[in-house]
């Protein structure tokens, strides 16, 4: 053994080594270093500690108290770390903080590959930058190309979003984040994403979601669902296709939108324009609507169905070559039927009650029918029942104008206008099939198509939790928002 005092200076190939005091093991070919200890490795590896140990057949370093190690590109620091100077690769299973020019890093454990520029974090593992906060279990992070990848539950914060991952990458310049494995985020505490696969750049405020998407909206009190979407931020428009489906929830009967491909654009706080088209079809409780697009404008709380579309409303069908829907908060004001409006009550298997018209309104009071206006080329059909409940005749009657007051969505009082005629039909003399206004179609199978494209929607868009299971606490440095992310339980050992 030799002793060696005062500006030690030992080299092995590349690796230099600088220090106070050595002790050098010569048979073993080992040293003991103390004091202001420094080892180099020129492109490498630059560390600084109290105390080293340095093994020259297996390259092997120990080092300890205080200790820093840069490479150019970052600086760590730990109690104890363990370097290898031929693969090039540290390790440390006591605290250690990684500062480069963007961030602040932490773990309990971790490794650093000076040869790829990556380091590899387990155990409370934490990313401190100007734009964000995470926290996570485990996490690589490639210094060159500012990326970090994730495995297992991890949480980034910024202040306009809480994102939850089990899996996928982040990149700290860009700030772009790609979530693989149940990816889940808020957004201004009250927008919910989850999907399979989620793509977000944050600094241009776009990205995509796919598989499983689910978006919950507290504000607009609406949800999509749907295999893909794409959305801008900034522009406020998105777009979802994939057997979209859409729920309003702001009134107690939920209405459902279903189609090929579905479009919004939020301009501002207060315009919002609302695209579906492919033989869109909306739901509610006593409603089901069939037409090949449609689009909404919420300033003017107006649908519009664009190519014959058909409306089906307890035991009406309700037709014409292009309607609007005016609304008033979540209630029906009135629906315009323009062009062939026809609207037809089916009273048993081939008996059908008309109405007809060049253009019709509809107006609507407690969720039903209450009145119809019939403007111009006027006819009707109507079965007039006895009080017993049985046929006694069939009215049929011609008028330009003509207006229906309803109860319970059958005509109480009818109204005609400008020289009408009306005959009154016995049910014996009544046949049915030619006692069909012209333009007559009852369209049956349309209604099985609107009936099985939004059964479709549901079966591949499966329920996947709404607010009220949506319940997992947020850290208390973060605000809560109105809807939180779901994190399942981790699994017993």
């Amino acid at each position: 053994m030799r002793k060696l005092i005062g500006d030690v200076i030992l080299r092995q190939n590349d690796v230099q080594l600088y220090c106070d005091s050595a002790y050098l093991y010569i048979i073993e070919n080992k040293a003991t270093a103390f004091g202001r200890v420094r080892i180099l490795q020129p492109g490498k590896m630059d560390a600084i500690a109290s105390y080293l140990e340095y093994d020259g057949n297996t390259k092997e370093t120990y080092l300890k108290g205080n200790v820093v190690v840069t490479d150019g590109e970052m600086t760590l620091k730990t109690e104890i770390l363990h370097y290898n100077t031929a693969s090039k690769i540290a390790y440390y299973n006591t605290p250690a903080v990684i500062t480069n020019a963007e961030a602040i890093l932490k773990s309990k454990q971790g490794r650093y590959d000076s040869n790829l520029k990556k380091l590899f974090f387990r155990k409370e593992v934490s990313i401190a930058h100007p734009d964000f906060r995470l926290r996570g279990d485990t996490l690589h992070y490639h210094t060159v190309l500012k990326k970090a990848d994730f495995f297992g539950p991890t949480f980034i914060y910024s202040d306009r979003s809480t994102t939850y991952t089990e899996g996928g990458w982040f990149k700290t310049q860009t700030r772009e984040s790609f979530l693989t494995k149940n990816g889940q985020v808020v957004i201004d505490s009250h927008q919910f994403i989850r999907a399979d696969t989620i793509y977000f750049n944050d600094s241009l405020q776009r990205g995509y979601c796919k598989i499983g998407v689910q978006i919950i909206d507290t504000l607009e009190k609406t949800e999509i669902r749907g295999g893909y979407t794409r959305f801008d931020r900034k522009k406020g428009t998105s777009v979802v296709y994939d057997f979209p489906l859409m729920m309003n929830f702001s009134d107690p009967d939920t209405l459902y939108l279903t189609a090929d491909t579905i479009y919004q654009n939020r301009i501002g706080d207060s315009t919002n324009v609302l695209l579906a088209h492919f033989q869109p079809v909306i739901k509610k409780s006593d409603l089901l609507l069939l037409c090949d697009s449609l689009s909404y404008v919420e300033a003017d709380s107006v649908f519009k169905f664009f190519k014959d579309p058909v409306i089906w409303s307890d035991d009406f069908q309700i037709t014409s070559q292009f309607m609007e829907l005016y609304t008033r908060g979540s209630e029906f004001d009135r629906l315009e039927m323009y062009r062939e409006g026809l609207m037809v009550k089916e009273e048993d298997s081939i008996r059908f009650s008309q109405i007809k018209g060049k253009d019709m309104t509809a107006w609507f009071a407690d969720r039903q029918m209450a009145r119809i206006d019939v403007k111009g080329n006027g006819e009707s059909i109507y079965y007039v029942e006895r009080e017993d409940g049985s046929l006694m005749g069939a009215n049929k009657i011609e008028s330009s104008d003509i207006t229906i007051l309803m109860e319970n969505n059958r005509p109480v009082d009818i109204r005609f206008y400008k020289e009408p005629v009306a005959i009154l039909h016995p049910i014996d003399k009544v046949d049915p099939y030619a006692f069909r206004l012209k333009g007559f179609k009852w369209e049956a199978e349309r209604k099985k198509l609107a009936s099985f494209r939004m059964e479709e929607a549901f079966i591949c868009n499966p329920e996947r939790g709404l607010y009220q299971l949506l319940n997992l606490p947020i850290s208390a440095a973060q605000p809560t928002p109105a809807v939180q992310l779901q994190v399942p339980a981790p699994a017993s050992e």
